[in-house]
């Protein structure tokens, strides 16, 4: 009797291990067609990110590396940048020189590296006639408490005239270090299934958006305390090295009209008052097109596509100049 239940029981155990591994391997034929966010995303997590010693930075992108992720090449120059390579001398040469300090938003994830906004406001000042230069120092999954220490931890130390933030509604959020498991890490089965488990949740649907992001701007939640505590810290650098500092406001595109967050807006303006941050809203250049989905990138992924960062880029040129 035991021995009859110890052979079904090893014949569960194998079948279950045989097909998950063969739906690995369909998954990853697929994956490889048919471009998957969340795939797409691991991938990146695996080919650009390693991890940091502090714990406040998470983690940074490779150096001098790249990967072909959501169907463009990301590729990353000495001090980790999605830019090219260059130094304070070469700085130097400009009349003022800005660095983009944010998240994925701010890297142009799924949007080719000349059409960046970054990049377009590069091409903008030269038809101007203007020697400014825009360097991109975004990292996906990152949050204000994450780039700002990675600013000072890492490019404190370049001369660049202005400091841009390009703050994301959602970079109040707590991130946790790694909340990764051993089968989320190695196989994209995993992966697909957590995805699916938290599909089941509905913090994140666009009826319950607003809630969602009002909890993360109250007064007493840890991660708007902890932001609004970093954005100090760099605008006193900025007030010290006789920097320019802005603060960017990036809208949620997932749901333009009617736009329901205006509370984050009111109260970005705010803090950036206070902090002598000079402050741009991007919500009036993106706020018209609809449906808001025009906005999207491809394979159903909420970020920024080209157009959007066209109208980005041309929002962003006319505030600065």
């Amino acid at each position: 009797m035991i021995k009859k239940i110890s052979i079904n029981l090893l014949i569960i155990i194998f079948s279950f291990i045989f097909a998950f591994f063969v739906c690995e391997i369909i998954l990853r034929f697929k994956h490889n067609i048919s471009y998957d966010y969340d795939i797409e995303q691991w991938k990146y997590a695996k080919k650009l990110k390693t991890k940091h010693v502090n714990p406040k930075i998470g983690h940074t992108h490779l150096k001098n590396s790249s990967a072909f992720l959501q169907g463009v090449e990301i590729k990353t120059n000495k001090y980790g940048q999605r830019d090219k390579n260059y130094n304070n001398e070469d700085l130097n040469k400009f009349d003022r020189s800005f660095l983009f300090i944010g998240s994925s938003i701010t890297l142009g994830w799924g949007v080719e590296y000349e059409r960046t906004f970054i990049q377009r406001l590069n091409k903008l000042s030269d038809e101007d006639g203007k020697k400014w230069i825009y360097i991109n120092g975004g990292i996906g999954n990152y949050n204000t408490e994450r780039y700002v220490n990675n600013y000072f931890d890492n490019w404190k130390d370049l001369d660049f005239s202005d400091i841009a933030i390009n703050f994301f509604v959602n970079d109040t959020e707590i991130i946790n270090q790694d909340n990764s498991n051993f089968f989320t890490r190695h196989f994209q089965t995993g992966v697909i299934l957590w995805k699916y488990i938290n599909s089941l949740k509905f913090q994140y649907s666009e009826q319950n958006l607003s809630n969602y992001y009002r909890m993360k701007y109250m007064n007493d939640f840890k991660g708007f305390k902890v932001a609004k505590m970093e954005l100090k810290k760099i605008s006193d650098h900025c007030k010290r090295e006789k920097k320019n500092c802005h603060l960017i406001l990036m809208p949620d595109i997932h749901q333009l009209n009617p736009y329901k967050l205006h509370f984050i807006n009111e109260k970005m303006k705010k803090i950036s008052q206070d902090l002598n941050f000079n402050y741009h809203d991007l919500l009036p250049a993106l706020e018209d097109i609809r449906p808001s989905n025009l906005l999207w990138n491809k394979y159903n992924d909420p970020h920024p596509n080209i157009l959007a960062h066209e109208l980005i880029s041309e929002s962003l040129n006319n505030f600065f100049k």
